[in-house]
């Protein structure tokens, strides 16, 4: 089978999506992520090579079939020993997410302005405080880190321009002096934010927020048409296993997802297939608001029997997910009958990367939080490992 190198330099094999009933189907959510599909595709080609070189299995990874095909998801397959053995699905949400990208720094500061109302005015980082306190000290950053450019920012023009004063430097030339001072420092403060991973971090918790206040018309919109898609999909080319996973932020969007896939009848023709997965999870994120009446609603109906199997893996060395939190829990959604529901698998992801310190813990948070997608050898992978779970013969 030859070779061939996609759009993104990615080397993969030359087969298209066909329509062979694979043994496994992946419908996946990335978190709030506007590198699409794309990314992802690279990610997931590396870590099979990756699995490949180390397991010695004959595994091959075909081209992606993206939205120029399908709109709604993009594409791509894995054979072993030329069987189809994995069809993977990437569901398209990400222009969503790109669409409440705001890139303005004056946008920005609005908006952290107007959420620090609600997480310190309101008390919301005490509510998050109870569930996990790394999360809430997560969500305080970037108010934090304004506000501290703030301050700084009016210390340093004022101490700037007191000489000038002294000078007798003043009226608009004074000004016009602090007001480029503000500027300049204000623009360091944006550069140093995107480089820590503030401005990402804020964005997606601003998303979450609307969310939370009922703010999610487009997204629920979306959620509908996929169920659709999927449906058809199954209905025309059923696999042996269909698996709906989410990562980060993907989570409660596949939350969303599997309950609008029950209330169109995937109880009927998904019966005894449907599996759900959650990868570093930040359900209570939104799960919290009290305005968050559909998504409590998605969480009820998901809880009633027959309840679909669901495995919710996060990790205490993620401060960017609610380890180990029950998101019914979290917001007093009634769960009927006993036991756990999903359930909840706590594993060690720093030892993948070997990292010892809490400084070198603090310094990864954000690659870390990606560490669930990735492959590591069994001594390092804390019981699980995506890339061999979905690929399991």
């Amino acid at each position: 089978m030859q070779q061939a190198e996609d759009q993104h330099g990615v080397q993969a094999d030359h087969f298209i999506v066909d329509q062979y009933q694979p043994r496994r189907r992946v419908y996946f959510f990335s978190g709030f992520d506007p590198r699409g599909a794309s990314f992802y595709y690279r990610l997931f080609s590396e870590q099979v090579r990756q699995l490949k070189r180390r397991s010695g299995r004959r595994l091959q990874v075909g081209h992606r079939r993206g939205q120029q095909v399908d709109r709604l998801l993009s594409r791509w397959q894995v054979r072993e020993d030329g069987a189809l053995g994995l069809d993977f699905c990437f569901l398209h949400w990400d222009d969503i997410a790109r669409a409440h990208w705001p890139r303005s720094p004056l946008r920005m500061l609005a908006a952290v302005l107007s959420f620090a109302g609600w997480y310190v005015g309101q008390a919301g980082v005490l509510r998050i405080a109870r569930m996990s306190g790394r999360v809430a000290l997560c969500g305080l950053y970037p108010v934090l880190f304004t506000a501290g450019s703030l301050i700084a920012t009016a210390a340093v023009t004022a101490v700037l321009l007191w000489p000038l004063q002294l000078l007798g430097i003043g009226g608009w030339l004074l000004g016009a002096i602090g007001a480029l001072l503000v500027l300049g420092q204000l623009m360091l403060a944006w550069r140093l934010a995107n480089q820590v991973g503030v401005v990402w971090l804020f964005r997606s918790i601003r998303f979450t927020h609307r969310l939370g206040q009922a703010r999610d018309g487009d997204l629920r919109g979306r959620v509908a048409e996929l169920a659709e898609r999927i449906l058809s999909l199954e209905q025309q080319d059923p696999a042996d296993q269909v698996w709906l996973t989410g990562h980060s932020s993907g989570s409660f969007v596949m939350t969303m997802l599997a309950a609008e896939l029950r209330r169109q009848g995937a109880d009927q023709q998904l019966a005894g297939r449907l599996r759900l997965l959650s990868l570093g999870q930040n359900l209570a994120n939104l799960a919290v608001h009290g305005k968050a009446r559909g998504f409590h609603a998605d969480l009820a109906l998901l809880a009633q029997e027959p309840r679909l199997p669901w495995l919710d893996i996060t990790s205490r060395d993620d401060y960017l997910c609610f380890a180990a939190v029950d998101p019914y829990q979290s917001c007093g959604v009634h769960r009927p009958g006993a036991g756990s529901y999903p359930e909840l698998r706590l594993i060690p992801l720093a030892q993948r990367q070997g990292l010892t310190s809490l400084g070198e813990l603090l310094s990864h948070q954000f690659d870390l939080h990606f560490e669930y997608l990735r492959t590591a050898p069994p001594e390092r992978s804390g019981g699980f490992d995506l890339i061999e779970e979905l690929l399991a013969p």
